[in-house]
């Protein structure tokens, strides 16, 4: 069995419908789904999706991306979240969060965003939660963040990861899972391998970030929960280790981190 441990569902972005989607994750052995929570909105969206009683075996995080409710204050957000956790007991995670550095116009400055992710650490702390981090190009910010809160219970993953290593293995080192998207399956994503060859087996998991991140020979259409197979299968290749083996191992951790999806 796999689970999907990030995707977006629902999403304008697919070009299934829903119970499409579901069915044709349960046809390739995809048993448990986490749909992921990136604004107060999408936060109602998803609580509302898991709650319906023929979802029983997905679940859903709630969070803050960095960029989204740009009108709101700290304290707003967190009345926000702190509101949407006692909705479903079906809320496995905060995030996804933490810190975006691009070339995109309009978003929150660092030292914002660093508040947001702040306030969100907090919020899986006192309920007991992980974090689901988003890092693009932040990884001092995050990694400094960590250090102020290293000796309390924070834990979570490391969500699509796509840095080095050495990355990795400060992620590692304070208790975090780093979690294997469509991205290990690209050309130009080859050292990223490395992480996939090193992390230890039962510290890892895969996600597919659908609709984002299709893998290799579906780029340019939709991700789609079922392609987490894909996903397996590469590491499975990578680390040179039986399917059924990785497939498990990955169940297992996810299950392990998000521990109120049994």
């Amino acid at each position: 069995m796999l689970i999907d441990a990030h995707c977006h569902v629902p999403h304008a972005g697919y070009k299934k419908d829903v119970d499409s989607i579901i069915e044709d994750a349960s046809s390739v052995g995809v048993s448990k789904l986490i749909v992921i929570g990136t604004s107060i909105s999408e936060n109602e969206k998803v609580i509302k999706f898991v709650v319906e009683p023929k979802h029983a075996n997905i679940f859903c995080s709630i969070g803050i991306y960095p960029h989204e409710d740009m009108d709101k204050s700290v304290e707003e957000l967190r009345e926000a979240l702190e509101s949407a956790l006692a909705l479903s007991e079906k809320i496995v995670a905060i995030g996804e969060c933490g810190i975006d550095v691009s070339n995109w116009q309009g978003g929150r400055s660092i030292e914002d965003q660093i508040k947001i992710f702040e306030m969100q650490i907090q919020v899986a702390l006192d309920h007991d939660l992980p974090i689901i981090i988003h890092n693009r190009n932040g990884d001092a910010q995050v990694m400094a963040l960590f250090n102020k809160y290293h000796g309390s219970k924070l834990r979570g993953v490391a969500h699509s990861f796509s840095q080095s290593w050495e990355v990795a293995q400060q992620y590692l080192d304070l208790g975090f899972y780093i979690s294997f998207s469509g991205m290990i399956t690209y050309p130009a994503r080859k050292p990223l391998l490395e992480t996939v060859a090193k992390v230890p087996l039962d510290r890892f998991l895969v996600e597919t970030d659908s609709p984002y991140l299709p893998p290799q020979g579906h780029r340019g259409e939709p991700n789609y929960p079922e392609y987490v197979k894909i996903v397996a299968e590469k590491v499975a290749q990578v680390k040179e280790k039986p399917f059924d083996e990785i497939a498990d191992w990955s169940y297992k951790n996810t299950c392990t981190v998000f521990n109120k999806l049994s």
